[in-house]
């Protein structure tokens, strides 16, 4: 009995652990102890040796009893690892159930190695027939590709400078098209079809989606591609209506930011303005993290649950989406631009500007284990945005509304090391005169407008402070900040937020270009308006407006 509780026990910690991996460095920088990470996992790898050792060496009872508590120590040690980092738990549980299932395989193994011949079944023809068969299956389909080729993710419509990017997955590696109208738009690299590949991202120009205003995406599985012959499987093919914006009735368009995988919620309040939604922006951290590419799918999945597919998408990557072992492969999934996440957008009468700040520490902070480079990326759109203005697209009179779109806020320095490119690219983002500047981050509800003194520490009302939070001061831009999404349905930051998902409130703007404004309207998962109160006058509002131009 006591050999059996160790083995569970050591079995679920080594498991448990395993799949904490994303959250490993937390053990450093909390205890303070280099490689402390590492220690433990090699405390709990030789325990879990231990476990199996034991159903072959005899361990008497008082190093059982010892090995039993340690195990129990560390369990509990685990969960409060866990709970720290509960934000990540989609991702904890998944990676445990993998981890499970490859312990089961081996035990499999083990079993038809060492139990197997002495038991009855090693005499019966029919069960090992079936057993034998099985695995020839597995065998044949794994090394053959033969996998049920379908569609996965269907289709999300990113808008990226004049540009739609159309997006989606297969359960297989197959090529991708997009047929719109007479014309065929192919996901190609460097001549050739992409085809060692599940996620498809196909180009197709704004002016020909918007004439049709409707495509096809269609999929041919490749079970072999050879040098100089190939096999191919079946084809997926899909149509999809497609509304394009048009600002001729105004704009009404949502924003998301901060979900951090528990989208369910965050779906239900950005369906705010149902078939009248114009555009969804999803403004980052949609993802805790990218371990694989079924975390890069959570955001296919929301934005399609919002736009079925039918209108576009403005997507800004958030400072968490840059962690994790998929990361770099985040931009097949979502709007980019050679692999970056900063770009223009031009639609309809429309022009936007999608920046990103990357990671929200300095480049030397210890979790980034000297990877990062984020202030020579925030320098290339120092040069990005120059290069915009020299051009002034931005000013052509046919545009009619500009909006300005980064995870971090733009408008707030609170962590010293961004106080210096913020000061730097303010004069920059005024030349644009942006009609709205909307960002996510903070997990609040906020508006940083002009009237907010420039460079001078914010004196925070007392409906809305606690002795934690910190102030900082606003940038000297000539534009609204929007701080968009918390998993709440209230505003007080005294209010802890739903952790899984049970409430959400996002941002509603609808502009009306007859009474010259904007409406900006914070809303939750039950459509309903939420009142906030000015941060700074403590004054209640149920809305923002903000005149144009």
């Amino acid at each position: 009995m006591k050999k059996r509780i160790f083995s569970i026990a050591a079995i679920f910690n080594f498991s448990l652990y395993l799949s904490m991996r994303s959250i490993w460095s937390g053990i450093e920088g909390m205890f303070k102890i280099h490689a402390l990470q590492y220690v433990v996992f090699l405390i709990l790898t030789a325990l879990f040796i231990a476990s199996i050792v034991s159903h072959f060496v005899k361990f008497n009872d008082k190093i059982l009893v010892t090995l039993i508590g340690l195990s129990l120590a560390l369990s509990i040690g685990l969960f409060y690892m866990l709970y720290l980092g509960i934000d990540s738990y989609r991702f904890f549980v998944k990676t445990f159930f993998v981890i499970l299932s490859y312990l089961l395989i081996a035990y499999f193994l083990y079993f038809l190695i060492f139990k197997f011949p002495n038991c009855r079944l090693s005499k019966n023809k029919t069960y090992k027939s079936v057993l034998f068969g099985l695995l020839m299956v597995m065998i044949i389909v794994y090394a053959s590709n033969l996998d049920f080729h379908y569609i996965t993710n269907k289709p999300v419509v990113y808008m990226v400078e004049d540009t739609y990017q159309i997006v989606w997955t297969t359960s297989t590696n197959a090529t991708a098209e997009v047929r719109v109208g007479d014309e065929i738009y192919y996901d190609l690299y460097a001549g050739s079809e992409n085809s060692e590949t599940t996620v498809h991202k196909v180009v197709v120009p704004m002016s020909v989606l918007d004439a049709e205003k409707s495509y096809t995406i269609s999929s041919t599985h490749v079970i072999y591609r050879g040098p100089y012959s190939g096999i191919l499987g079946g084809t997926v093919e899909q149509t999809f209506n497609f509304y394009p914006v048009d600002t001729t009735d105004g704009l009404k368009y949502y924003t998301v930011s901060d979900s951090h995988t528990q989208n369910k919620s965050a779906i239900k309040a950005a369906t705010y303005y149902g078939e009248d939604l114009d555009f969804f922006i999803m403004a980052g951290d949609i993802m805790n993290h990218i371990e694989d590419k079924s975390d890069a799918e959570v955001i296919l999945k929301m934005a399609y649950k919002v736009t079925n597919g039918e209108r576009p998408v403005i997507y800004a990557r958030g400072n968490h989406e840059v962690k994790g072992t998929y990361a770099n492969q985040l931009h097949r999934y979502v709007g980019s631009l050679n692999e970056s996440f900063y770009y223009t957008v031009t639609f309809s009468n429309v022009f936007g500007v999608v920046l990103d700040l990357g990671e929200d520490h300095e480049d030397s902070w210890w979790e980034y284990y000297d990877t990062a480079q984020y202030d020579l990326y925030r320098n290339e759109q120092t040069n990005f945005l120059q290069e915009i203005i020299a051009k002034a697209d931005f000013d052509n009179p046919a545009i009619i509304y500009r909006i300005g779109i980064c995870h971090i806020p733009v408008a707030l320095v609170e962590d010293e090391f961004l106080d210096s490119i913020l000061n730097e690219w303010a004069p920059l983002l005024n030349a644009f005169d942006f009609d709205a500047f909307i960002s996510g981050h903070k997990h609040q509800l906020l508006a940083f407008s002009p009237d907010i003194p420039a460079l001078v520490e914010f004196n925070y009302h007392e409906n809305y402070r606690d002795d934690d939070y910190l102030v900082g001061h606003r940038t000297d831009v000539n534009f609204t900040n929007f701080i968009a999404s918390r998993r709440s349905s209230a505003q007080s930051i005294l209010i802890k937020e739903n952790l899984f998902g049970g409430a959400f409130t996002g941002l509603a703007a609808e502009v009306s270009f007859d009474n010259n404004q904007s409406i900006f309207t914070y809303t939750n998962h039950l459509q309903e308006i939420v009142p906030v109160a000015n941060p700074y006058t403590g004054v209640l509002q149920e809305n923002y407006i903000i005149p144009l131009g």
